[in-house]
């Protein structure tokens, strides 16, 4: 650190740099000048809100296991690294390293309480849209590279499965412009006014779809909306495929 440090301008600020901030990790001059600006403005207070919520809870869990087949993977990727080189490393090294990377912090927090709640989603009467028999996705077009990774994947209905990996994106895929994701919440009676806290492409049911994270209007809540690119906008209610609600339990 030069002690010279920029100030991120804002509002809006995005949910890393809060998380930061929150966490403590910013340098000292930076936070200084930073955290009276942040705590001025209510969409980045309810974020803060959320993760002191959010960290609350987490201390209250008991130890959370890693499962059996996840651990056996590790290790034997890390036995695998641990296998003469130069230099030989050894597979406690190993090990030590292995459990640096899984630590937390900053929006990572985040993403460890969908896992540690279960991620419990309150369906709002209505809004969850049956995809069972919608049309086969058509391909659409992209400027991205060949070799880009695939949208996310739902796994059934359950949105709580890929929500630690939209809330760190910011890719509006399809719908391109925060307009025009707008205009599509819009379509369905959904109002809001700040930038989603995450969003990014999926495929929900074999469909190709935008999920958008948006803030729950409570602490620690949070609103998950599904849309249909190829049919959702201001006056069409039926692009809204899912509108559910993540609380922790």
């Amino acid at each position: 650190m030069t002690g010279m440090e920029r100030v991120p301008m804002g509002p809006p600020w995005s949910v890393d740099l809060i998380a930061d901030l929150h966490a403590g990790v910013l340098p000292p001059e930076v936070a200084a000048q930073l955290r009276p600006r942040v705590e001025a403005d209510p969409e980045a207070v309810e974020i803060l809100q959320a993760l002191d919520a959010t960290l609350e809870d987490l201390h209250a869990l008991p130890p959370i296991p890693m499962p059996d087949h996840v651990a056996a993977r590790i290790d034997a990727a890390l036995a695998a690294e641990a296998r003469p080189a130069a230099p030989v490393v050894s597979l406690d090294e190993a090990r030590k390293r292995r459990n640096r990377r899984l630590g937390l912090g900053g929006a990572g927090v985040l993403v460890a309480a969908a896992a540690a709640f279960g991620v419990v989603l309150a369906v709002s009467p209505g809004t969850q849209k049956s995809t069972d028999n919608a049309a086969q996705p058509t391909p659409t077009t992209s400027s991205a590279p060949g070799n880009a990774a695939p949208p996310l994947a739902v796994k059934g209905d359950d949105l709580g499965s890929v929500f630690g990996e939209v809330l760190k994106a910011q890719n509006y895929g399809p719908l391109e412009t925060p307009d025009r994701l707008a205009g599509c919440l819009k379509g369905g009676g959904i109002t809001s006014t700040s930038k989603p806290l995450g969003i990014s492409p999926i495929t929900l049911k074999g469909k190709e779809a935008v999920m958008a994270i948006l803030p729950g209007g409570a602490v620690g809540q949070f609103r998950l909306v599904v849309l249909d690119p190829d049919t959702c906008g201001p006056d069409k209610p039926e692009g809204v495929l899912a509108d559910n609600t993540i609380k922790p339990r």
